[in-house]
C-alpha cells in the first residue's frame, strides 16, 4: 500500500509529491491526462511577487509571494526569469507616481523588519516617454509609469517535468492517463477507484490517505462510487491570447485597462514571437473542462480593443488560446479563491488543497507536509499495489 495517493499533475499536484518526497515519503501520483494539462499548464506563466499586495496593505500576501518567488529561484534557476511588469499612470487616477513611492517605501521595511527575500530586482519608477517606448499604450493624460519585478515561468510543461523527475528520482510513482472515479471508505479512507485510459479498464488501489491537488476538480468523481460526497469547488474558466502582433520587448509585461489608471489590468507580454494577454474570466460552474467559446474569444477581444483603441484587434489575430479551470469559493464560480486552503470534506485520509495562485502552490504543499509528516518521526515506504477490477 502506498505512503500515500497525491491526485494532479499540475504545480499543486507537483510540488506536493516533492514535499512528500522531502519528508521521506513515497507517494503515488495519479493524473487523469498528462503533465500540466490543466491551469499549471495553462497559466499566464507569472510567478507574482509583493508589490502589488503592498497597495492594498496585504502584508502577509506579500511576504508569502516573496518567499514563494525564492522557492522557484533557488529549485529551478534554469526555469524562471525576471519579468519587468510596467503600470502606466495617469493624471488624477489612483495609480499614482504617489501611491507607488508609498508602496515602495513599505517594501523597503517590510524588508527590514520581516527578512523577507529579495525581489529578483529594484522596483523603480519611468517618464511617459520611456512608457511610449514600450508599447502602443493611451497617451491621454500618462504622465509617465511604475515598474517591478515578478518572475516568468520560462516554459511550464518543462518545470513540471523537472519536478516530476526529482519526486521520481526520491521515489515517487507517476501514473498518467488514469482518471480518479471514485474513494473507496467505510468510515475512513481505504483507497480509491481508477480508470486506466491506455488500458481500457478499471484499477483499485488501497491507500490510506489520498491528496486532492486537481483543482478546480478537486472533489469531483467521473465515477458513481463517491457521487454522495460534495464537491467543495466549482469553477472559473481562465484563459489567455496569443496574438499575432508587435508586443514589448522581451522581458517586459505591460498592464493596460478599460479606464487608463484604474480598474482591472490585463497584462502583455512577448511570447514565442507573438504577445501573450490575460487573463480573461468566466464563471463556469460545474464545468470539467477549459473550453472558450467564439463569444468568450469575441468578448475578450472586445476588452482589449477598449484597453488598447488604437490596435484594431481582430479575430485572425488570436494564434493560440490557452485555458484552464480555477477553484471559486462558493459555488457560483464568480469569487475565485483568494488563499491557500486544506479542507478535509470526510475527516481523516482524505485532503484537498487548494492554493490561490500558481505562486504559492508549493509553499501551501510544503505546509501541509509539515502537519501531516512531523520532522523527526519515522515513515515507512510501502510499494503501491494496483488490482484491477
Amino acid at each position: 500500500m502506498p505512503d500515500v495517493v497525491i491526485l494532479g499533475g499540475g504545480i499543486q499536484g507537483m510540488s506536493m509529491a516533492l514535499a512528500a518526497v522531502e519528508h521521506g515519503i513515497r507517494p503515488i501520483i495519479v493524473e487523469r491526462k498528462t503533465l500540466g494539462s490543466g491551469a499549471s499548464g495553462n497559466s499566464y506563466g507569472i510567478v507574482h511577487g509583493g508589490l502589488r499586495y503592498l497597495q492594498t496593505l496585504s502584508v502577509a500576501r506579500w511576504h508569502k509571494s516573496r518567499r514563494a518567488q525564492r522557492w522557484f529561484t533557488e529549485r529551478f534557476p534554469d526555469q524562471v526569469r525576471p519579468l519587468r511588469c510596467v503600470m502606466p499612470l495617469y493624471s488624477g487616477k489612483a495609480r499614482s507616481p504617489m501611491a507607488f513611492a508609498a508602496a515602495r517605501g513599505m517594501e523597503s521595511a517590510m524588508e527590514a523588519i520581516l527578512h523577507a527575500p529579495a525581489a529578483p530586482a529594484p522596483a523603480g519608477t519611468m517618464s511617459r516617454d520611456q512608457v511610449l517606448d514600450l508599447f502602443r499604450v493611451p497617451d491621454k493624460h500618462l504622465i509617465g509609469g511604475a515598474y517591478w519585478h515578478d518572475l516568468e515561468l520560462c516554459d511550464a510543461d518543462a518545470i513540471l517535468q523537472q519536478m516530476a523527475t526529482r519526486a521520481q528520482a526520491g521515489g515517487a510513482t507517476l501514473l498518467l492517463n488514469h482518471d480518479a472515479e471514485g474513494l473507496l471508505c467505510d468510515c475512513k479512507v481505504r483507497g480509491l477507484m481508477l480508470y486506466d485510459h491506455a488500458a481500457d479498464r478499471k484499477r483499485s488501489m488501497h491507500a490510506d490517505m489520498v491528496i486532492d491537488c486537481r483543482g478546480a476538480n478537486a472533489g469531483y468523481w467521473s465515477g458513481s462510487l463517491s457521487r454522495g460526497i460534495p464537491a467543495p469547488t466549482s469553477a472559473t474558466l481562465a484563459f489567455n491570447l496569443l496574438l499575432d502582433m508587435p508586443g514589448p520587448p522581451p522581458g517586459n509585461a505591460i498592464a493596460v485597462s478599460c479606464v487608463p489608471g484604474s480598474g482591472r489590468s490585463y497584462f502583455l507580454r512577448t511570447q514565442r514571437g507573438h504577445v501573450l494577454a490575460g487573463t480573461f474570466y468566466r464563471p463556469s460552474p460545474g464545468t470539467r473542462e477549459a473550453r472558450p467559446t467564439e463569444k468568450d474569444i469575441e468578448q475578450a477581444l472586445e476588452e482589449l480593443r477598449v484597453c488598447l483603441p488604437d490596435i484594431a484587434f481582430a479575430r485572425s489575430m488570436v494564434v493560440d488560446v490557452s485555458a484552464g479551470l480555477l477553484p471559486d469559493k462558493d459555488g457560483t464560480g464568480q469569487h475565485m479563491v483568494s488563499s491557500d486552503r486544506h479542507l478535509q470534506p470526510l475527516g481523516p485520509g482524505y485532503h484537498i488543497l487548494l492554493s490561490s495562485k500558481l505562486t504559492t502552490a508549493p509553499l501551501a504543499s510544503e505546509h501541509l507536509a509539515s502537519k501531516l509528516w512531523p520532522a523527526g518521526e519515522k515513515h515507512t515506504h510501502i510499494a503501491g499495489v494496483l488490482q484491477s477490477a
